[in-house]
């Protein structure tokens, strides 16, 4: 994605004439285009993995579930803008990874500082991307890489890093050192700046620094690492974990 393409939205909200105003008010900001919008869950789900959006502006009350149900299950990392009449979701709605929390009725000024973060979040990811792909063609590591939360951006050493585990939107790094960090962004995003280095993807969850890899234990499906941390290998990753430790 370049800097002149715009982010993709899906609204999802189950009274119709809030999703219109929703829609409009979206269509308004520069930057931005609705791709779709739907009122259930169900419909969510499908909508979200055929389109592939940057964004949902999603409700969390539904007929048929919840937005955190919507979440657990789509394929395709997004990033989330809940928009709710309720105000006790809010410390769950963050731990999803949210870039904001808007409560209804919904204000156009409060809906246009919460897609602007939305633009302040993408600059980061396609420049880190950028220099991964340099360094990539180049074959040599990224030295750094920032590891963005919403209060703070700090520079890591990439050789540092132990591992990745991801899960609902956060994700958090684990240093060598013991140290750990939580991020408000999806492993999928980091597994593209650091996969096609030395980190190898074991699991939906996890994100492996080969450097600290110890032993695979194959019958088990279990990597572990040289602090004999367990790091799981599910069955759809297992023949590519066979195959790299095959080359070894």
């Amino acid at each position: 994605m370049n800097l002149t393409t715009p982010l993709k939205v899906i609204v999802v909200e189950d009274l119709a004439l809030l999703r219109q105003r929703l829609k409009r008010l979206v269509q308004k900001q520069p930057g931005f285009v609705v791709i779709g919008a739907c009122g259930s869950v169900r419909e969510a789900i499908a909508l979200i993995n055929n389109r592939k959006p940057d964004l949902l502006l999603l409700d969390i009350e539904l007929p048929d579930g919840t937005g955190f149900d919507i979440l657990e299950q789509i394929s395709v990392p997004t990033k989330v803008i809940f928009v709710t009449v309720h105000n006790d979701y809010a410390k769950q709605a963050f731990r999803c990874g949210a870039i904001d929390y808007l409560q209804k009725p919904v204000n156009e000024e409060e809906l246009e500082e919460a897609l602007q973060k939305m633009i302040n979040v993408q600059p980061l990811f396609r420049e880190q991307i950028g220099i991964a792909a340099d360094c990539f063609r180049e074959k040599k590591m990224p030295e750094t890489i920032v590891l963005r939360s919403r209060d703070v951006d700090q520079v890591v050493a990439v050789k540092e890093i132990a591992y990745l585990h991801g899960e609902y939107g956060y994700t958090t790094f684990f240093f060598h050192d013991g140290k750990k960090a939580v991020t408000t962004c999806y492993l999928k995003e980091y597994e593209e700046l650091l996969s096609n280095t030395s980190f190898l993807r074991t699991h939906q969850s996890y994100l492996v620094n080969k450097l600290y890899i110890d032993r695979y234990h194959k019958k088990d499906s279990i990597i572990y690492l040289k602090d004999a941390t367990e790091i799981p290998v599910s069955s759809r990753r297992k023949e590519i974990v066979d195959q790299y430790f095959k080359k070894l």
